[in-house]
């Protein structure tokens, strides 16, 4: 995996995060929006700077990303908290990356709750990915995540080339009481990824619990 290859990998999620999932409205689903346009994610209500995985969380072999997250952190200027990490060696390339942003009201916690079950969030995610001319993803399929993980969750996953390389994406996004996290990893098509999408979802939600036991209460 060439360094200009682990670059547009980074770019293409976190154009996707940046820009798809700002589409994402968490307005009151009550309301009869259809002259509106959706509401970006908002800015978040409390300061959040822990619930991030961190290298601890991982198998040995991760680093945290350089180039790449500088841009993907430059994307993400609404979400609380962001992390990114790359293992690449010999042996196996993957990316993970996420956020986590806090949901301060219930009418924030139920469009959030909406986008996840109507699929908005699988939709603006692939559409990102194939925002990149560089690169053509499949229609996302579902992927099923741990019946623990958040109070409503969902997984998709899709297939696709960068630089004629074929890959993975898989993505998860869940809500625990007042916060909301979004978490996505890249790596080679027909390779084990060394930390699935499911296995990093369940090892953030646990953190969030830990550390914010005030603002994970189920709401």
């Amino acid at each position: 995996m060439n360094k200009k290859t682990c670059i547009l990998a980074c770019l293409l999620i976190s154009s996707t995060l940046g820009g798809g999932l700002a589409k994402m409205s968490i307005a009151n689903p009550g309301v009869n929006r259809s002259n509106t346009q959706s509401a970006d994610i908002p800015e978040p209500a409390g300061d959040l700077p822990n619930l991030v995985l961190t290298l601890q969380d991982l198998p040995p072999g991760f680093i945290e990303m350089s180039s790449g997250a500088a841009k993907f952190k430059n994307q993400l200027s609404k979400p609380a908290s962001d992390f990114a990490y790359q293992k690449i060696d010999d042996k196996q390339f993957q990316l993970l990356i996420g956020f986590t942003m806090q949901l301060s009201d219930a009418i924030q916690q139920a469009g959030f709750d909406q986008a996840i079950r109507e699929g908005t969030v699988a939709k603006a995610f692939f559409e990102g990915l194939n925002s990149n001319k560089e690169s053509q993803f499949t229609n996302p399929t579902a992927l099923t995540l741990p019946d623990n993980t958040g109070e409503v969750s969902a997984g998709w996953t899709t297939q696709g080339k960068i630089e004629n390389i074929p890959m993975n994406v898989d993505c998860a996004i869940f809500r625990r009481g007042k916060i909301g996290a979004f978490m996505a990893t890249i790596y080679l098509d027909g390779m084990k990824p060394t930390i699935t999408i499911s296995e990093a979802a369940r090892k953030l939600d646990s953190r969030m619990m830990e550390l914010k036991p005030d603002l994970t209460k189920p709401q």
